[in-house]
């Protein structure tokens, strides 16, 4: 049935995008013009005004009316004023003009209607280091005055990347950034912090939360589409004070194309090796106040076959079932996303769905064997994969009180979550005993083969959100800003399964206790406050949030998220100094999960596996110039991150038993000319206190175990991406990224270790009942030097990697090439909980593309 109304929604956003595309008069209301006629006619007068050079009477009829005027229509007076002043060669009024219209849509795109003049206003105002975002303090801001560092990837950056989805766009332009693997997700580390999944930065589409209520978890990966997007804004650092939980480590907010910068109809097809398909397609129009644009995309691959290495299957105790394994694959259905968003006056209204499919290359967990995925059963038509199906909708309405802008935010977001992992395609004697789960899971274990574990949940949120910010100027030389809100939230799991599969087609009884527990709800609250206030050029940048969360048990979550910035602002440099705190609350699953394990085990929840928020304190130092030499921008920031109460996953279990202490310096440059640009960006990151595990699965042994390893984990000491295009011709574009990632190391509890640990304890507990202390004294001795070695290190050798790309394009038409990976360099990747994976060879992708 779930799967029924997504194919229905999806059939509908196509049947209403190809209805847009043929009959554009259908984005014209009838009654449209009846409905707004003064207004309307006061706007156009002053566009005929214009155009016959009567440019004094335009701009006094406007000026006049400007008050009555919101959202495009406002925007679209606010340029014509700056034409008129522009074309009587008046360029300081035509330029305030223009930074109030970009004020009111720091989206706004120029085009081809535009006088080339107003499009080098725009283009100096949004140049460089003066380019306007919304998301570090909720509200449009040059990159120069915001309080935490930021980049600002735009649509043209990511074309120049050639990145095929939103994973690699950020790793190839966010400093501290890097990609990991966890085995099966597509996965991102922010400064040495991550997870087992993507939980610890927030991803927004527009403002609006993308992460999972239930597991935090936002992958970056193929079901968000990238052309859509007009810009990407993403805040290095922690930012609760502003967005609460999740924003522990960054915030990303995909900023999407409007309808009149669109346009028209784009669409897009492509295909590759390995089985690659994609199609791609944005319709946009633009109508006075109406602008409507809408999206979708679909991608599809069979993934990259590679055998199984000698060195691999020598490791364990357990042999390789299958001698391949398959590298990035997407499951049996394609990845997709299909959105819109409507804007009318002070009105907008966004929805998008998303659909992932991952499949993962080897079995859970550290054993990481490979498997044979078509021999197992499907659950609701699922593969073994990790599958998410998401929908996210809100409703919002702006309006301006002179100095003072209110934003009221309805949302809705829902999710079907299933995570399906094969443990092993042969029996695991030991492996059941190691986890702690009861005698008749581990008796599976021992005698059956294709065993797997199958959990699924469906998840709801209901909120509702007040934002205001009011703007306030004292003399001539003290203006500011107060921003506020409020938020209320509901989240509501509402069904859980659990089960473990064996001997490939069979699965243990779904124990209603166990769904019972897992269900439930959780209500949120939060408020907040901040001040921006500018004394001539220094800048002092305040904000605190309150976060209250009554969680399923009755325990309480309160956090206090302060921030503050120091910023000075010269002409051509800006410094910044700044603090903060954030915290992401224990996911909703983990800490379920541990009571079922519990209930599992011993039938009783058990107090220890409580999970508190984990947090972070930041300081940041940065320094930035603008335009010292013409074209080139740059930025050196250094930062300190102290983490605790990190969660760490340890086979089954959570615990907050994590630490970070990680210190780093980030350089950002970037320089453009006409047909030629270079971004480049260098990381140096040193940890020097963290650590795995504070509790160990042998608590016999709990002395004996080093977890402590003070250094950094799947995280390189230098890492450097350099991104560079060149307008070969008028028709020509090529471009390239190079990635530099030196020596890193991977550190984690070995699974296969504990197994023989408790088979080693074991002999030794019969021989100590059969009296023999030799034989005794001989498998604790062997004990011992086992759990010396339970936390495994693996060593990943530097690499380069080299993706070149081109586009040529034919009027309407562009035909593209990208090749990742262009010498099939092999190398390998890790994360948490998993062993070293195998990464992408060399895949290539041709596209092409029409406007209509």
């Amino acid at each position: 049935m779930r799967e029924r109304t997504t194919k229905q929604w999806i059939w509908r956003i196509v049947l209403l995008t190809a209805l847009l595309a043929t009959h554009s008069s259908f984005l014209i209301p009838q009654g449209w013009a009846q409905e707004n006629t003064e207004i309307l006619q006061i706007y156009t007068q002053a566009e005929n005004d214009y155009q016959i050079g009567r440019f004094d009477q335009c701009v006094e009829a406007l000026e006049q009316h400007l008050n009555l005027m919101q959202g495009n229509l406002k925007r679209d007076a606010l340029r014509l004023i700056a034409l008129c002043h522009l074309v009587q060669f008046d360029h300081e009024s035509a330029e305030r003009w223009t930074r109030q219209m970009l004020d009111q849509d720091p989206y706004y795109s120029v085009s081809t209607q535009d006088p080339p003049a107003f499009i080098d206003i725009v283009n100096n105002i949004k140049a460089g280091m003066t380019a306007t975002i919304t998301t570090a303090s909720s509200q449009a801001e040059s990159l120069a005055e915001v309080p935490v560092p930021t980049t600002l990837i735009t649509a043209e950056m990511i074309e120049n990347s050639g990145a095929s989805n939103l994973q690699e766009v950020l790793a190839a332009y966010v400093p501290g950034m890097n990609i990991i693997d966890c085995n099966d997700d597509i996965n991102i580390n922010m400064r040495g912090i991550y997870s087992n999944t993507q939980e610890k930065m927030l991803f927004m589409l527009n403002g609006h939360r993308l992460n999972s209520f239930a597991t935090n978890t936002a992958a970056p990966d193929f079901s968000i589409s990238l052309e859509k997007v007009k810009q990407i804004e993403v805040l290095r650092g922690p930012a609760s004070s502003l967005y609460g939980g999740v924003a522990l480590t960054a915030v990303v907010n995909i900023i999407t194309k409007d309808g009149r910068e669109t346009d028209g109809m784009t669409v897009k097809v492509g295909g590759g090796n390995h089985g690659q398909i994609r199609g791609d397609v944005v319709f946009g129009k633009h109508y006075f106040d109406l602008d409507l644009v809408l999206w979708g995309s679909i991608y599809h691959n069979k993934g990259e076959r590679q055998g199984v290495s000698e060195e691999r299957s020598n490791e364990n105790i357990y042999n390789m079932p299958v001698d391949h394994i398959y590298i990035g694959r997407i499951g049996d259905k394609p990845s997709y996303d299909f959105g819109t968003q409507l804007r009318w006056k002070g009105w907008q209204l966004l929805y998008d769905t998303h659909f992932s499919q991952v499949v993962a290359p080897y079995t859970m967990t550290t054993l990481a064997l490979s498997y044979d995925h078509d021999r197992y059963r499907t659950y609701n038509g699922i593969k073994p994969s990790f599958t998410t199906v998401s929908h996210h909708s809100d409703l919002s309405y702006t309006h301006q009180f002179g100095n003072l802008n209110l934003r009221g935010t309805l949302t809705y977001d829902h999710a079907d979550l299933t995570r399906y992992q094969v443990i092993n395609d042969l029996p695991l004697p030991g492996a059941g005993m190691a986890m702690g789960l009861p005698d008749d899971l581990s008796l599976i274990f021992d005698n059956f083969e294709g065993l797997s574990r199958y959990v699924n949940g469906q998840e709801q949120n209901y909120g509702a959100q007040l934002k205001g910010n009011y703007n306030y100027k004292v003399g001539e030389n003290h203006k500011g800003s107060i921003g506020f809100g409020a938020e209320f939230s509901r989240f509501e799991l509402d069904d859980v399964r659990f089960q473990v599969g064996y001997d490939f087609n069979l699965s243990t009884y779904e124990n209603p206790r166990l769904s019972s527990a897992g269900k439930g709800g959780e209500n949120s609250a939060d408020v907040y406050l901040q001040l921006k206030h500018q004394w001539k050029s220094f800048i002092v940048n305040a904000g605190l949030r309150y976060d209250y969360k009554n969680r399923r048990d009755d325990t309480k979550a309160n956090e206090l998220s302060p921030r503050i910035a120091l910023i000075l602002l010269r002409p051509k440099w800006n410094v910044k100094l700044s603090y903060s705190k954030s915290f992401v609350d224990a996911p909703y699953v983990y800490r379920m999960g541990n009571v079922l394990m519990t209930l599992l085990r011993n039938g009783e929840t058990d107090e220890a596996t409580k999970l508190d928020p984990e947090r972070i304190h930041s300081f940041q130092l940065s320094f930035a110039g603008t335009n010292w030499i013409k074209g080139l921008n740059f930025e050196v920031n250094g930062f300190y991150n102290k983490a605790t109460n990190l969660i760490m996953t340890h086979v089954i279990d959570y615990m907050n038993a994590g630490k970070n202490q990680t210190a780093g310096i980030e350089l950002i440059a970037n320089y453009k000319q006409p047909r030629f640009s270079v971004d480049f960006n260098l990381t140096w990151t040193h940890t020097f206190k963290s650590n795995l595990m504070g509790v160990n699965l042998v608590e016999d042994l709990r002395d004996v175990v080093n977890t402590d390893i003070n250094a950094n984990n799947n995280t390189p000491a230098i890492m450097s991406n350099a991104v560079l295009a060149w307008q070969a011709s008028r028709k020509l574009k090529l471009h390239t990224h190079i990635m530099f990632e030196g020596k890193q190391s991977t550190y984690n509890t070995d699974l296969v270790k504990i197994v023989q640990i408790y088979k080693e304890m074991d002999m030794a507990e019969d021989a100590y009942a059969r009296e023999d202390m030799v034989e005794y004294e001989y498998y604790m001795e062997h004990t011992l030097e086992l759990a010396k070695e339970m936390v495994f290190k693996r060593n990943m050798p530097a690499r380069v990697l080299f993706n070149v790309g081109a586009d040529f394009q034919l009027g309407p038409v562009t035909l593209g090439l990208n090749i990742h990976n262009l010498f099939n360099t092999y190398y390998e990747r890790s994360g948490m909980n998993t062993n070293v994976i195998p990464q992408k060879g060399r895949w290539w992708m041709a596209t092409v593309s029409y406007h209509f």
